[in-house]
């Protein structure tokens, strides 16, 4: 799962050998320790998503829900604080935009 979160963006997928645990993934350390501060981040210089930690799936889904519980945002791309990560994202909603084109238009 992809999460465009205002201070990052994670990959979470389940672990591969512990059933009760997520690796939540990242390319920038920085976006793990906003959403999970005081975590240890692993770093894996060669892979895809090089800063990377283990942890529970309830730590997870509580942390994801706490984020919506407390969202005050009503515009995602206007919460994003870094410059260079909204740029990112104003790139994804632009491609998000043209893949809907065709289902604004009535077209399935």
């Amino acid at each position: 799962m992809w999460l465009y979160l205002s201070p990052g963006f994670l990959s979470v997928v389940a672990h591969r050998t512990e059933p009760e645990k997520l690796l939540v993934r990242a390319r920038h350390p920085d976006h793990i320790h906003a959403v999970f501060p005081g975590v240890e981040v692993i770093h894996m210089s060669h892979a895809d998503y090089p800063y990377r930690v283990v942890l529970d799936r309830t730590v997870v889904q509580s942390t994801v829900a706490d984020y919506i519980k407390n969202m005050t945002y009503d515009n995602f791309k206007g919460s994003i604080e870094d410059a260079n990560y909204h740029g990112v994202c104003l790139d994804v909603w632009r491609t998000m935009w043209a893949y809907g084109s065709r289902y604004r238009r009535g077209g399935v």
